[in-house]
């Protein structure tokens, strides 16, 4: 059909710009899942978020699902009923265009992965979790009972996601064992708490409501989420949006005939009690209100610039760059450095929110992205809040960590970063102290006590 030729020319043109060839997509994608995953709320995560990455890519998905009238039991912004219509509701709004149904894979070549430690052998990949820890396997793996599976379960359909995008451009991936906690892998990594209590970490203000944070979202909505957030974005939601915005649909960017829906708006109708506003953040009045924490994830006007300068206490961001990366920024005032001196006056940005800067053939640049970057971005941005809420982020002796989805080797890399020398944006302490005195986070600041 013309219209969808003229889908996938728009919505994949970032995607193949990230890899340099054409087409993206080659073989059909088969997902499988036992039954004691699919009745569990981690294997349910891991299914849907799985599917919603590949939906973005791959045109053609089956999905052996033996029960697809099992309740629901996972927070999900695409919920329709069961699991087996959410997951449909999931892969035929995000592509209204692709071949996706309940059954038996195609004959021919495949790829295929599976998730539960009972669906058997011959699939190419397996994933599985336990608490926080997730796993890319050769083998059946299972997800354990523990609450905090969904964290695991999370990073494990990244993952995924990750290894059947490669092995359909022919690229290879090992097997390995990460941490959505402390973002370590095989024997450092965490398996973090059993529990995992709602998100709230009080006054929130989000500044880009592009790939990462829908990511972040998506995940707040199956972990769950309080406090008092604000998004703020001027955007709407364009068709190239939706190959790595976890969020985004055909009909949110207008496809084929609607009007495109504003990102702020979008994202905040998954946050209960959340306020958006259709602004750019220099713009922005609610944006000089007071907040506990400010996560950074927009890059025009300066921003980083005028979000730096704040001397807010918790300052975060999360960016997905060129080379198959994924990367969380931790920025407290005192500790760390500034979100400007990290990553705001880069001639050639490097690190962005959800995008790397690609060169194409012509010579030119272009902003690209694959979907299980972002997610993976937004992962690590949601545990960040989490391990903040629970008094545990500023003892890490790390602020800057990565994912490098594209080894074979080592995965997971970190180091300490500090403002770069006669930084003018970081206010003295006791003027940091004034600025931040009814800030729930404050005594993060030693250097202000």
């Amino acid at each position: 059909m013309p219209e969808c030729s003229q889908f996938y020319a728009r919505r994949d043109l970032r995607t193949v710009e990230y890899v340099g060839v054409q087409p993206v997509d080659a073989r059909p994608v088969h997902v499988a899942i036992d039954d004691k995953a699919a009745a569990t709320p981690a294997g349910q995560l891991a299914l849907l978020a799985l599917a919603n990455q590949l939906a973005r890519v791959h045109r053609r998905i089956t999905f052996a699902l033996s029960s697809p009238s099992i309740p629901l039991s996972v927070g999900n912004p695409f919920s329709a009923g069961t699991l087996g219509e959410t997951l449909l509701s999931t892969v035929t709004r995000i592509d209204p265009c692709g071949e996706f149904q309940i059954g038996s894979p195609p004959s021919g070549k495949i790829i295929s992965i599976a998730l539960g430690d009972e669906i058997g052998g011959g699939f190419d990949w397996y994933i599985g979790a336990d608490r926080a820890i997730a796993w890319l396997s050769k083998s059946p793996v299972g997800f354990s009972a523990a609450p905090s599976t969904l964290l695991g379960a999370a990073l494990g359909s990244c993952l995924g996601a990750a290894a059947v995008f490669r092995t359909v451009l022919g690229l290879e991936s090992a097997p390995r064992s990460v941490s959505s906690w402390n973002y370590a892998e095989q024997a450092d990594a965490m398996a973090g708490p059993e529990t995992l209590e709602p998100l709230d970490v009080g006054r929130v203000l989000m500044v880009g409501a592009g790939a990462v944070a829908a990511a972040l979202v998506y995940w707040l909505s199956a972990f769950g989420v309080g406090g008092d957030w604000t998004i703020i974005d001027r955007d709407v939601v364009e068709l190239h949006n939706t190959n790595r915005g976890m969020i985004f649909t055909a009909a949110d960017a207008g496809w084929p005939n609607g009007v495109p829906q504003r990102k702020a708006e979008l994202l905040a109708a998954f946050i209960p009690g959340s306020r958006w506003a259709e602004e750019w953040y220099h713009e922005s009045k609610i944006a000089e209100e007071d907040y506990d924490v400010v996560l950074g994830l927009a890059n025009d006007h300066e921003v980083r610039h005028w979000i730096a300068s704040r001397n807010n206490t918790v300052t975060l961001h999360a960016t997905t760059g060129v080379n198959w990366l994924s990367q969380l920024h931790r920025h407290i005032i005192g500790l760390d450095d500034c979100i400007w001196c990290r990553a705001g006056d880069a001639l050639t940005p490097v690190f962005q929110c959800s995008v790397g800067d690609v060169q194409l053939p012509s010579g030119t640049r272009t902003d690209a992205a694959l979907p299980f970057l972002s997610a993976a971005s937004g992962l690590m941005l949601a545990t960040a809040l989490l391990r903040l809420q629970r008094a545990e982020l500023a003892v890490l002796g790390r602020n800057d960590w990565r994912w490098d989805f594209g080894s074979t080797y080592k995965m997971v890399s970190s180091s300490f970063r500090m403002c770069r020398e006669g930084c003018s944006r970081v206010v003295e302490a006791e003027v940091r102290q004034q600025i931040n005195c009814n800030g729930r986070w404050r005594a993060l600041d030693n250097k202000s006590l």
